[in-house]
């Protein structure tokens, strides 16, 4: 940038001393060199504001990479957590449908009666279908509104796309 502003006051003051000889007049240089040098000023303090600017910029990129890391690896944790627990829950449902299936139909039928009827449906699904049907019988004798539902959401099979329950 300085060396712009050299370049120009060395050509202004060339061009003025041509001038100069070609008129015989001599043009006061020194006032284009204040106004030069006040416009240098100028520029340089523009130059450091902008380099300042620059430099928050900067700390403020920095800034939102770290935290796209710590999000990120939040994130990561929360998945594997919930990865654990949907096995933990796999291995729970697993033993209830073990429990359940070799339980009396009847007996089976008074306690899944009680429970959620998500819960429910999610231990019908994984018994073998004969299974299911004693219970869903014996359910069906309990309590006949619940095992409606239980039956409903046994055959409901999502299209693609579509994830809501009826």
């Amino acid at each position: 940038m300085k060396k712009v502003v050299l370049i120009l006051v060395i050509t202004i003051i060339s061009v003025n001393m041509l001038y100069a000889q070609d008129n015989k007049n001599v043009i006061d240089t020194t006032a284009i060199l204040k106004e030069l040098r006040e416009k240098e000023k100028n520029l340089n303090i523009r130059e450091a504001d902008l380099n300042a600017k620059e430099a928050r910029l900067n700390a403020m990129e920095q800034d939102l990479l770290a935290r796209e890391a710590d999000i990120k690896k939040i994130r990561d944790e929360v998945s594997a957590q919930l990865k654990s627990l949907g096995e933990q829950q796999n291995e729970e449902l697993d033993k209830l449908v073990k429990v359940y299936s070799t339980s009396k139909p009847k007996a089976a039928a008074n306690i899944i009666v009680t429970m959620d009827i998500d819960t429910a449906v999610a231990i019908f699904s994984r018994m073998t279908p004969n299974v299911a049907g004693k219970i869903l019988n014996e359910l069906g004798k309990a309590n006949p509104e619940y095992a409606s539902k239980m039956a409903e959401r046994l055959t409901y099979q999502p299209v693609f796309g579509d994830d809501k329950k009826k």
